[in-house]
This record gives C-alpha cells, structure tokens and sequence, in this order.
C-alpha cells in the first residue's frame, strides 16, 4: 500500500494544479475520431514560508511555468493513454533550489473480455520540501504497474498486481535510493453488481543504497466498489510483518496495516473524500517509519464557473530505527482553494495551505505557509 506523501503541503498544491484541467474538444483528433491530443499550458507564483520544512527554514516566491501534452487512444482492444510534461521552477531568492522537472506515463487497458486490467509505466524528475528528512530533495523516479482481474467461478474471482518503483536521489550522497518490488493477490466475492469483499495477501522487497533491505508481507480483508450506500471506493485492514534482512536490525515491525480511499457524491455539487493509510516505509534519510496518515477533502461547485475545495490532514511516524533515538512526529494540515473559469480555455485558481509538524528532534518542528496563483489552459 502506497504511504502518504510527507511533502504534505507540496502534493496538495500539484492535486489543485491538476484538478484544474477539464475534458473539452483535443486540440487534435485523428484516426477517424478515436485518437485525441490535448495540451495544457500553466503557469503560477507562490509564496512558501519555510521552503525546507525544518525548524527556522527559509521562505521565499517561486515562479513556475508548465506544459503537458495528453495523447489518448479508446479504439479496439487496448486503450491507451499518455502524457508528456515539463515543469519549471524559480526562486526568488534560494536559486540554488531552482530546478527543471520532466515527466511522461503511459498506461495500456483492457477493460473488456474475461481477462481485464492495465500496464503503467513512468519516470519523472521531482523536487519537493521532504517533512521527514528536513531538507529539500530532488530525485528521478521509475514505475512500472502491472494490475489484472479475471473471474473464476460465478461470484469470485482473483485480482493481482506487480509494482517496481525506483527512487534516486541527485546532488547528493546523504540520501538513501530506495528500490521496490511488489507482488500482492485478492480473492474478490461479488456481494452484488457494484461491491466486493476481499482477501487478500501482498509481499514487499526493499532495497537501499545504504546495503540495507526489508521485506514485508500483509494480510488483508476488506471492501471494494460501493463500500455503503452513497460511498464508493476501497477499504481494508489487516495484519502486517516487516523483517529486516541483511546486517541491519532496524526497521522490524509486526502489527496493524490498513488504507482506504473513498469518495461520496453528497449532492449535485458537493464531493467528498477520504483517504487514510497506515503503513512502515523508509524515509530518504534511510530510516524506518511506521506511519499513519489520514486526510479529508471536500469539493463544491457554486456555478458552472466557480467551485470551492478545503482539505484537512492529520497523521504521526514513529521512527523505527535505532539512530533515530525515539524520534515520533504528529503533524496537522489544511487547505483551502477557490476556483474560477474565466473561459471554455483558461481556469484559475488561488489556493492556501498551512502545514505544522510537531516532533521529539526539535529541528523538526515546523510551521509552514503557502499562497499559490495559477494560470491553466488547456486546448
């Protein structure tokens, strides 16, 4: 199960760029109408009142500039979908921060015939404020996700996934890479059309650069599709045993691991969701953490051009390792951001988010603050 990003107020930031992207006609069409191409241009300016996320970290206004380019083909037996990014960023002040972010992901889908699922591969460039490590990070990321169904008899049938993701960290040699391996089952028993009980079994290798390695396996029971009445999404909890393998003792945990993400259409205009996740992972530092992470999100649409999102967080880490001397983090976060469409092809948004980490290491201990103006146009 995937951990929740640390770089809280950073992921929320790039969620309300995204979001701010809505289907209209693609700039090209071809192939008789099944193949797409849309581009979207950004651009915006915020201020970051601790760039670093550690006690006494220094503010500045980054500028930034983007494009992306989607390519989507839904003809035949596989779908695909692609796209092609670039991000830019500059600091006001700390231009030693500035940095330039591609990315490109693909995924092939069959949602059709008795064997359904999807391949996704990926590599991106990301640079972000890591609230566990306390210093900015830049690194190169690979993905490749393999997902598949197929039924066996009447109501059941099995569902699995392989995962490899591969960290690696630039400009430095204090950081730990992290490689991934991931293979994990689910034995799904149709309650009815649209909700699923699950059983399911998951094994996890990691691998750092610090000769350190880890394997986890997770037994899980839970819900998938429509979890109760108007609520749709995933939820399972289980029992989870972490081993550390080689020369290192740290980082062994046996326990509760669980996730969930939900979504409710409250009415016409108002959309929920809810996301929690608690999992053992291995910070950039190369140290263990067992984390729980939940958040809250909301988003209303007053008009066909106006809509309003907020957002709250919470969760803690207890570090694992034994370098780390106890260390135990709780942080809080929330966030709010109003939307306008100026056009059919340019939105705009202005958001706010306060992120405040409290923590045993007193150079942990941050308040953080975040105003972002963004331009969006997509064709």
């Amino acid at each position: 199960m995937a951990p929740w990003p640390k770089s809280r107020a950073a992921a929320i930031g790039l969620l309300a760029a995204l979001s701010l992207s809505t289907p209209l006609r693609a700039l090209f069409t071809f192939s008789d109408g099944t193949d797409h191409l849309f581009v979207t241009g950004s651009a915006s300016v915020a201020y970051d009142s601790n760039i670093f996320a550690h006690n006494g970290g220094d503010g500045d206004t980054i500028s930034s500039a983007g494009v992306v380019l989607e390519y989507t083909r839904h003809a035949g037996l596989i779908a695909v979908d692609a796209t092609l990014a670039a991000n830019a960023s500059r600091f006001g002040n700390n231009t030693t921060q500035n940095f330039n972010n591609p990315s490109f992901m693909s995924e092939f889908k069959k949602a059709e015939g008795r064997t359904t699922g999807s391949f996704v591969v990926g590599v991106f460039r990301q640079s972000e404020a890591d609230a566990l490590a306390n210093l900015r990070t830049e690194s190169w990321n690979y993905n490749a996700d393999l997902n598949f169904k197929y039924p066996v008899i009447e109501r059941y049938s099995f569902a699995g996934h392989l995962d490899y993701t591969d960290r690696n960290y630039v400009h430095t040699d204090m950081l730990a890479d992290l490689r991934t391996y991931t293979a994990g089952t689910d034995l799904l028993y149709a309650v009815d059309s649209g909700r699923n009980l699950l059983a399911g079994y998951q094994y996890r290798r990691e691998n750092t650069s610090e000769n350190s390695s880890f394997a986890d396996q997770s037994f899980t029971v839970g819900v998938s599709g429509r979890v109760y009445s108007k609520v749709t999404g995933s939820l399972r909890a289980g029992y989870q045993v972490r081993s550390p393998l080689g020369a290192t003792t740290d980082g062994g945990y046996r326990g509760l691991t669980a996730s969930a993400e939900l979504t409710c259409s409250m009415t016409k205009q108002l959309m929920v969701s809810l996301r929690l996740s608690k999992d053992v992972n291995v910070t950039a530092d190369n140290q263990s953490t067992n984390s729980l992470s939940s958040g809250l999100a909301a988003d209303y649409t007053l008009n066909d051009r106006l809509s309003v999102t907020g957002n709250l967080g919470a969760g803690q880490s207890d570090f694992l390792s034994a370098a780390s001397a106890g260390r135990h983090d709780t942080y809080f976060t929330w966030g709010t951001s109003l939307k306008y469409k100026v056009n059919d092809h340019l939105d705009s948004s202005l958001a706010y988010t306060y992120d405040e980490n409290w923590s045993t290491l007193s150079y942990s201990d941050f308040t953080r603050h975040i105003v972002t103006l963004t331009l969006s146009s997509r064709w």
